[in-house]
């Protein structure tokens, strides 16, 4: 008992003083408004933990802050609404990626070869800008005045209204060109991304098999293109649940590709800078903000359409009546509560499990561990941890590209919901302690109830315990509630409820 109170001590005092808070706030009200304002408090932690988890990973692990977290939430959104509303925009625009792809992993590999061939790094540097700005000027060339509105505009809502597949289309053979160009841009990119000197790879990978990993996904991006008009009928014949199955998958792999791409070519170079990591990341969710609202509009989508396990327009009695019904709310204590908001909690359970056992009894999750601890002695053992922080950031990034895909039929899809739960999750990680992941889950749990305690007590008021009134508030009060429990819990505990003191 004395070994459980020491270990966890923390999460034991947290519980019970927001039992106390909770049930004070909650004196007076009937147990269904109660258990309706606890689900919802508990719906919103589920979405701010999709994005707070990932940040306590990449920071916890790799003492990174990604400000572009939020905008990778808004992308997996728009993502995942594309892949379940309008194929024509990947089918269109991921036989590009996969081209440039390719080329970049070819000539990456390849690269290493010829920075072992410059020594002084005074010419590597020229090198590096020359192919920097021909890459640059090829994939310009190769995108110019390329439809991406046209092809997103599949709806009345969309930039531009709704377009036709046929008028949105470029012919197929320009598109063949475009892939070849982007194709080529990525040659010179790639040999930038090559490690130079003393940051290259140990294990250096047969020159023919990367040429043919390469070649296969150019071609795979051609087949594509071949059978766009076909492939995006077939798409949207399937059904509603196979299409947001579909979405969730797309969403949360570009979230893993874009963080790829942000850990290998902005954060990489900077280990150990961390305001210069702060400046690109902050940086870099500005311009992603605005690429977003290039593409999608700034006026937003609707919600999406949920899968048919939450569409029919009914009631159920008890969760187990909807298992057959399918309705969009179910009945709590005759209130009715919508049932995708629980299917939201169950996601939200399911990453933090997930997660916590691959770090704490997989042997990529030891391997992670021991990197941070001590990476030269890992990279000694054979062990790429280079590789091993790239799959750590695009973890981090696909739960959050994921948790945008998961609220699109909850809350819409709109340019500026990347920045509200970013705020709250970055609090949350603070509450919870920086780097801790369950920490994160806590803390997030607390900003969710005391936002949904906020909004209630903002509506109908409170009544004051011992004295004969009703207190209301006003809607800065409710948000404000978030930060005031921060600042409760850092006076209390500075380094946070599960912090460790530096």
């Amino acid at each position: 008992m004395i070994r459980f109170w020491k270990q966890n001590r923390a999460l034991v005092i947290t519980f019970l003083v927001a039992i106390v808070f909770f049930a004070i706030v909650g004196q007076g009200l009937e147990p269904r408004v109660s258990v309706s304002i606890l689900l919802s408090g508990i719906t919103l932690a589920a979405i701010t933990f999709l994005v707070a988890s990932g940040l306590s990973l990449i920071f916890g692990l790799m003492d990174v802050l990604n400000f572009a977290h939020g905008a990778i939430f808004v992308f997996g959104a728009y993502i995942g609404l594309s892949a379940f509303d309008n194929p024509r925009l990947l089918f269109n625009t991921l036989p590009l990626i996969l081209a440039v792809a390719s080329s970049t992993y070819i000539s990456a590999n390849i690269g290493q070869h010829l920075w072992k061939r410059i020594q002084r790094k005074e010419v590597q540097q020229i090198v590096w800008w020359v192919l920097l700005v021909t890459g640059a000027a090829i994939l310009i060339y190769g995108l110019r005045r390329f439809p991406i509105v046209r092809l997103n505009a599949f709806d009345v809502t969309a930039v531009g209204g709704a377009v036709t597949t046929a008028e949105a289309q470029e012919p197929l053979w320009l598109m063949v060109q475009r892939a070849a160009m982007v194709f080529l841009a990525g040659l010179p990119l790639g040999i930038i991304l090559a490690p130079k000197g003393a940051e290259q790879d140990t294990r250096e990978r047969s020159i023919w098999k990367v040429i043919l990993i390469g070649l296969a996904v150019l071609a795979s991006g051609y087949l594509i293109l071949s059978f766009r008009d076909s492939g995006e009928r077939f798409w949207l014949s399937l059904s509603v649940d196979l299409r947001f199955l579909l979405a969730i998958l797309f969403g949360a792999l570009a979230g893993a590709i874009i963080g790829i791409v942000i850990e290998t070519t902005l954060i990489r170079p900077f280990y150990g800078s961390p305001v210069t990591q702060l400046v690109l990341t902050l940086g870099l969710s500005i311009v992603a903000i605005d690429l977003i609202e290039l593409v999608w509009g700034k006026e937003g989508h609707p919600p999406m359409r949920p899968p048919s396990l939450f569409s029919e327009g009914c009631r159920s009695d008890s969760l187990l009546a909807w298992l057959s019904e399918h309705c969009r709310s179910i009945d709590v204590l005759g209130r009715a509560f919508p049932a995708y908001r629980l299917f939201i909690i169950i996601i939200g359970v399911l990453v933090f499990v997930a997660i916590g056992l691959l770090l704490k009894r997989s042997r990529i999750g030891m391997i992670i561990r021991a990197g941070v601890q001590d990476s030269e002695m890992v990279q000694a053992l054979g062990i790429n941890v280079r590789q091993v922080f790239t799959f750590v950031f695009a973890l981090g990034s696909a739960m959050a590209a994921l948790g945008g895909v998961i609220v699109a039929p909850f809350l819409g899809v709109f340019p500026e919901m990347g920045a509200i739960f970013l705020l709250q999750a970055f609090i949350a990680v603070v509450i919870g302690g920086m780097g801790s992941y369950t920490g994160a889950a806590i803390g997030t749990i607390l900003l969710g109830l005391a936002r949904a305690f906020g909004d209630h007590f903002v509506a109908v008021g409170i009544d004051l315990p011992l004295l004969d009134a009703t207190l209301k508030g006003s809607p800065a009060m409710a948000r404000a509630s978030t930060v005031l429990i921060m600042a409760i819990v850092l006076l209390v505990r500075p380094a946070g409820i599960f912090g460790k003191k530096e």
